[in-house]
């Protein structure tokens, strides 16, 4: 029974991150789309879109991306070819995915426990024991249908792949002590994920570090020769992580780190201290960059635990795929957290709550640490699926608590009913909400019109001898390369001419006043001087043009509101218009 019912939800967790992924999350992000082609340039060469050889990180436009995402999406983009459909599924695969290991380690997990089950201890002293099959498929059930990890998975959202490798590792760092094997495996797996995303970079050495600590008892019954092997496998990607950080990776983590400014903000708020009559001094020892660095960790820290991410308005942004104005988890799951915390402490044996909970804590810890509009869904979501865990085992503890008070079956089975349906009814909430009003609600911030303009272009530009493509489009040039499958070989010579962009302390590549390839000029527009070019297109926002300029191609947002105009250029149009 339990069988038929993980094979019916990895089914469903594989049509809810699958259907329509090349048209939801609508729009294409440059991220996704630099994802894609650095696939397709390593398939066609070996080198990413900048030339470097199987690189250890993609320069992207300027903020060096982990490359485990690209390099998963070759086969996908062998396959079917550059698309969406392509770039997407990936992430989709291993997101389903990720609802069968996280099965498999709760079952594992559980081993741990007395007699293979989680037990509690309830007010009157008496031991309750919890299935650990049922635990599992609770656990399971709460990923596959997370609106957190759905919309994760529907993208080409790299963070997403931690959610997968993270609880891998750890499933097989617990069986390594059987066999030695896995331990292997599970140090190479924990290795690739400080490749996945930035925030598996800090978090995993720091789960890595708690795991040793609290299993060192098994792991002293290992082998030296075991411990030696295993310790260079996980130091060699510790290192090679490391070293990509001289390579460029580093130079995104200073833009956006909480240290970032600290010192100015310090120093303002002592001058002010200062005229407030607090002499100079104690306005030192109460103002410093150390105090503001303080204070916006802590800040930014506990807004990932706050009712308002989790459950009311969760991220504050779409770009990801997500949905603002809805929490990262279901309302009903409120009561599941705090079951796991009774658990925790009643439970006799504590291992496995203790590193559930270790892992929950971490994760906030790069989001916490970097800068920006905060509740970032994308740099928490190595939280996930400790958290649903943790309500696993909660709603189990909630389970046992109430049978315990309930000692008839028919009203059991009442509640089970009754919560199951308020479940279900947010359940059905949330996919109405992402299917069918998510395109009015994500668009703008996933830049729908970017990569359907370049298409157009594409088809529909052969007569014209220049195409000037507005900056304000955010890296127009990966959706022209994506579109249209650009030659990688011409794409990386052109990017050897747009490198000049570090030499002026650019951050990023469309911070170049202008930049070419092959007939698309990427700059700003100005159409007071644009309007006298002849055989060509401008592309741009709609702001960029006069309210009179006449449309040769609009494309809008779902809600009617224009998000990217292609015009003729004054000239063109008239020498057109006379034709």
């Amino acid at each position: 029974m339990n069988r038929t019912i993980l094979i019916f939800m990895v089914v469903v967790a594989f049509i809810l991150r699958v259907l329509a992924i090349d048209v939801l999350p609508v729009g294409f992000t440059p991220d996704e789309a630099s994802f894609g082609y650095d696939a397709y340039s390593i398939l066609q060469t070996g080198k990413d879109q900048w030339g470097h050889t199987l690189p250890l990180t993609l320069e992207s436009f300027g903020d060096f991306k982990p490359p485990l995402y690209a390099y998963l999406t070759i086969p996908s983009v062998a396959l079917f070819g550059l698309s969406k459909f392509a770039v997407r599924l990936p992430n989709a695969l291993f997101g389903t995915a990720a609802v069968y290991i996280t099965y498999l380690l709760v079952k594992e997990l559980s081993l741990l426990m007395v007699n293979g089950q989680w037990s509690i201890i309830n007010k009157k002293n008496k031991i309750l024991t919890i299935n650990h099959e049922s635990l599992a498929i609770i656990a399971s059930l709460l990923l596959a249908i997370s609106p957190w990890h759905m919309m994760m998975s529907r993208g080409a959202f790299e963070a997403n792949l931690t959610t997968f490798l993270l609880p891998l590792g750890i499933l097989w760092f617990l069986k390594g002590f059987k066999n030695k094997r896995f331990l292997l495996a599970s140090l190479f797996i924990l290795g690739l994920n400080l490749f996945s995303y930035h925030s598996a970079r800090l978090v995993t050495p720091l789960i890595f570090i708690f795991l040793i600590f609290i299993f060192r008892k098994d792991l002293k019954k290992l082998s030296l020769k075991t411990k030696i092997i295993s310790a260079a496998i996980f130091t060699t990607f510790t290192l090679l992580a490391g070293y990509t950080l001289f390579l460029g990776g580093a130079t995104r983590a200073k833009d956006i780190s909480i240290f970032s400014g600290s010192l100015q903000e310090a120093s303002e708020q002592r001058i002010i201290s200062i005229y407030g009559g607090l002499d100079t001094g104690t306005a030192r020892l109460l103002h410093n960059k150390y105090q503001v660095t303080l204070q916006r960790f802590f800040s930014n820290y506990l807004q990932y635990f706050s009712a308002n991410f989790l459950f009311v308005d969760g991220p504050s942004e779409a770009t990801y795929g997500m949905l603002p104005g809805r929490g990262v988890l279901y309302w009903f799951e409120l009561p599941f957290i705090f079951g796991f915390l009774y658990a925790l402490f009643s439970s006799k044996k504590k291992k496995p709550l203790l590193l559930i909970l270790f892992w929950i804590l971490v994760a906030p810890i790069p989001a916490a640490l970097t800068t920006g509009k905060g509740y970032a869904a994308n740099r928490s979501a190595i939280m996930m699926p400790a958290i649903q865990m943790a309500s696993a085992i909660g709603a189990y503890t909630i389970w046992m608590w109430v049978s315990s008070l309930l000692r008839s079956k028919k009203l059991l089975k009442i509640f089970l009913f009754g919560y199951s349906f308020v479940g279900l009814l947010f359940f059905i909430y949330f996919v109405e909400d992402y299917f069918l009003l998510s395109p009015y609600k994500s668009a703008k911030d996933m830049l729908y019109g970017n990569l359907e303009s370049a298409y157009w272009l594409k088809d529909n530009s052969l007569d014209k001898t220049e195409i000037v493509m507005s900056t304000k489009l955010s890296e127009p040039h990966i959706y022209v390369a994506f579109a249209n499958s650009w030659d990688p070989k011409d794409y990386q010579k052109k990017t050897r001419e747009w490198s000049v962009y570090k030499k002026r302390n650019l951050l990023f590549i469309d911070q170049l006043p202008e930049y070419k390839l092959g007939k698309y000029t990427f700059r700003g527009i100005n159409y007071s001087v644009d309007q006298g070019l002849t055989e060509a297109f401008l592309v741009g926002k709609p702001e960029e043009f006069p309210s009179d300029t006449l449309v040769t191609q609009q494309f809008n947002y779902l809600t009617g509101e224009p998000a990217v105009v292609i015009v003729r250029p004054r000239k063109d149009a008239y020498a057109y218009n006379n034709y």
